[in-house]
């Protein structure tokens, strides 16, 4: 399978169909290998999500070179693991950084390590764009570094907003991981329900291998919550759910889409029913990208693909596209194209790159229904 024409097309094509720097041609000659990094958790406790971003960002490399998307460039992919580590995540950027021939990095998965590792890129003249980090300090890191998923308080504001303002719910109660994401989220959270007039109940912050989680539901229980708003990952979360379940503590659960993952219901059955939760990508979209993108995905890894697959495969595209709008492998012009990205028609929505190099993207309602992420329609 292939992608679409369409979609093709605005690749070839760069500089009319995407709004960005007028297109231009590359001198005729041999073929220029363009070498993009990844750095993600390939081993480790978050392994699963490294796992998703290599292979959207795999099936982006093998498309755009099937099709020759960018005339005389050949791309490929220099695959590193940090681990889920911040250390690792430096590392892996002075490795990076000490090549002299990475144009580019998609990575990392997390803030912690993302935060770690962007310093190094901007010192070293090497464009970073982080798929899934959504910690706000990240971009200010410099002129090279780049983000294709929302900020946080994007994320975090819209799900606040669903619950507080469209559902009515009074009493939140907050859950987070016991780490930069969840206490980012939680404050964002926080700062959000209050401004809406809602009252916040209690804030738990919890860590990844906490085994038992009936003692927070019983502490929260007692506080009477009608609403929990959470910023955890899916083992946490499908525990959460299954011990609620067990307690009878059902409150309205809102979540932004780190736990649109379909690992979430696997693990929590019809326990994760009712989970509400906004997202900037659904598999099940009618969006030709979208279509296109999952048939060549199911093709080659025989699953659905998640988000995190979704934005490393745009990710790599914004690349190529900005590298055929900039009409030349130099780094700082494709960077500058890059940051001049306008409309792009991705598997995630259509893409645009504000000032500050932080995407503008539309988000979803989803739901969990009868054990399956489905769009959400009000009652």
């Amino acid at each position: 399978m292939s992608l679409t024409r369409r979609h093709i097309v605005q690749l070839a094509t760069a500089g009319a169909a995407a709004g960005l720097l007028p297109a231009t041609t590359f001198a005729q000659g041999a073929k220029k290998t363009l070498t993009l990094g990844l750095s993600a958790p390939i081993t480790g406790n978050q392994a699963q999500y490294g796992e998703d971003i290599k292979r959207g960002a795999e099936l982006a490399i093998a498309e755009l070179n099937a099709k020759n998307a960018v005339p005389d460039i050949t791309f490929q992919l220099a695959v590193e693991d940090s681990k889920g580590d911040p250390q690792e995540a430096a590392n892996v950027a002075q490795k990076f950084a000490a090549r002299g021939d990475i144009t580019a990095v998609v990575g990392d998965f997390s803030s912690t390590a993302s935060l770690a590792a962007a310093p190094i890129y901007q010192r070293a003249g090497i464009i970073m764009i982080t798929p899934t980090a959504s910690h706000p300090d990240i971009t200010k890191t410099g002129n090279f570094i780049f983000r294709n998923t929302p900020i946080a308080a994007t994320e975090a504001d819209a799900t606040t907003d669903w619950g507080t303002k469209d559902l009515g719910l009074k009493k939140i109660a907050i859950i987070g991981r016991n780490d930069d994401y969840g206490r980012v989220y939680g404050e964002l959270f926080k700062k959000r329900a209050i401004a809406n007039g809602a009252t916040v109940v209690g804030e738990d912050y919890i860590n990844a291998e906490t085994p038992d989680l009936k003692p927070t539901i019983t502490s929260l229980r007692a506080r009477q919550p009608d609403g929990v708003l959470l910023a955890l990952f899916q083992v946490e979360a499908a525990l959460l759910f299954r011990q609620s379940r067990e307690m009878n503590f059902r409150p309205t659960f809102l979540s932004g889409a780190g736990l649109f993952n379909p690992q979430v219901i696997s693990l929590a059955r019809e326990a994760a029913n009712g989970l509400l939760l906004v997202s900037t990508y659904h598999p099940a979209s009618d969006r030709v990208e979208v279509k296109s993108f999952v048939d060549l995905f199911k093709s080659k890894y025989s699953i659905v693909p998640s988000k995190f697959s979704a934005h490393a495969f745009d990710a790599v595209s914004l690349i190529a596209n900005a590298t055929k709008a900039a009409g030349s492998p130099n780094t700082t012009r494709i960077r500058d194209a890059l940051a001049a990205t306008k409309n792009f028609n991705g598997v995630t929505g259509v893409i645009s790159i504000d000032p500050n190099r932080e995407i503008i993207l539309a988000l979803q309602r989803i739901m969990v229904k009868n054990e399956e992420f489905v769009p959400w329609q009000k009652s």
